[in-house]
């Protein structure tokens, strides 16, 4: 079995960004298990574990992803989830491009649904996971020091990836199995 998502990878210029902006927020918090640049991306959907046969047809079935037009997006604005006082995930939002980012979501949704992977009843929120805590904790130093402002500069999504996630004591690994880019 093959454990499988789909997302956005920023570019590395806005990932070093973000990783200088993330310094603050480090210093701000110990216990946190901090995540690295190597796994941040935008998720647009979860797929889990897939049969191996299964893998290509998945990559077949996102090539109709590639009508949607490409757009501009900006990473910014700390947050958590649940919510800061009882957070579980440290996460940098979307400055710009939250329905850009969206509207991909449900074309990914759409495209993937006649293989019975169904989309998320709830609203989609795009974000890049910077740390989870074991334990549920008050993460509001970390996120004040993110702060609201854009990270880095301003990118155009250009392409949806499909990675296979390998789990280890390490923390996760992921491997790029196929890309689509978009139009324009």
């Amino acid at each position: 079995m093959a454990r499988l998502f789909v997302a956005v990878r920023p570019p590395v210029k806005v990932l070093r960004a973000v990783e200088k902006a993330l310094g603050p927020a480090r210093r701000a918090m110990v216990g946190p298990r901090w995540t690295t640049d190597d796994q941040w991306h935008l998720t647009l959907q979860f797929l889990g574990a897939v049969p191996e046969e299964s893998v290509s047809e998945v990559s077949r079935a996102l090539d109709a992803v590639s009508k949607v037009q490409a757009f501009p997006a900006r990473i910014g604005g700390g947050g958590a989830v649940p919510r800061v006082s009882r957070a579980r995930v440290i996460w940098l939002g979307l400055a710009a491009g939250a329905e850009g980012m969206a509207e991909l979501a449900r074309a990914v949704g759409m495209a993937l649904a006649p293989l019975g992977f169904e989309a998320e009843e709830r609203d989609f929120h795009a974000h890049l996971t910077l740390a989870r805590l074991k334990v549920s904790g008050d993460v509001t130093p970390a996120v004040a020091a993110l702060g609201t402002e854009p990270v880095g500069p301003a990118f155009v999504v250009s392409e949806v990836v499909l990675y296979e996630s390998h789990l280890s004591p390490k923390g996760a690994r992921y491997e790029a199995v196929s890309a689509v880019a978009l139009e324009g």
